[in-house]
């Protein structure tokens, strides 16, 4: 970003206008796009293209503002040293904040509100689909049960966000679970999408 606003100050320069009011003009037209956020104190997130939460020493909004338009990669970058790793962090616990506050901090399933209990599940897991860990819509927030049970296919959401059960389980504890839960929550903003659910429910069979 620092090299393509320096080429445009330079090329204004040598065309006789002021850099600075060109430069500012620009800015604006690319935000109008969506191209670029704007952070305030002359600071710019680049949106044109999707970036690895580690690569860079990002500010809180700087990531929720990535994360909402899903161009922040999370995990695709070896973490071999610490700050990596705690930049990797720091990008996987915006993303949960920002599930749990679409989903009013609490699980879509049932009523466990305590955040201790809470989880941005994941969809399809991060091995199984590493370019959308970062994807709201791949993500939903459920307590610590639910999210065991749906990781192993004991349900799903259809299309329409109806819940799809396994038929049965020997299980009195995980036939208490399933049968207390009857419908979906939708969240506020970033609901499921359809092509993670129907992958899902193809994997364990549900329909």
């Amino acid at each position: 970003m620092a090299e393509e606003l320096t080429v445009i100050v330079s090329a204004t320069e040598s065309a006789g206008r002021t850099p600075g009011q060109t430069l500012s003009r620009i800015l604006q037209e690319i935000r109008d796009e969506g191209t670029i956020e704007f952070l305030g104190r002359g600071h710019y997130v680049l949106l044109d293209t999707p970036f690895d939460a580690e690569s860079e020493d990002l500010t809180d909004e700087a990531i929720d503002i990535a994360l909402r338009a899903n161009k922040l990669r999370i995990g695709r970058v070896e973490t071999g040293d610490v700050e990596c790793a705690v930049r990797r962090r720091r990008g996987q616990e915006r993303l949960r904040q920002l599930v749990l506050r679409a989903y009013r901090s609490q699980c879509a399933v049932c009523d466990v509100a305590d955040s201790r209990l809470l989880i941005a599940s994941h969809i399809l897991g991060w091995a199984e689909a590493p370019d959308d860990r970062g994807d709201l819509t791949n993500v939903m927030s459920l307590c610590r049960f639910h999210d065991t049970l749906f990781e192993h296919g004991y349900w799903s959401l259809r299309d329409d966000l109806t819940v799809v059960k396994r038929a049965t389980s020997p299980s009195r504890t995980i036939r208490m679970l399933l049968d207390n839960m009857t419908t979906f929550t939708a969240p506020a903003e970033f609901q499921p999408a359809a092509r993670f659910l129907q992958i899902h429910r193809s994997r364990f069979e549900l329909t």
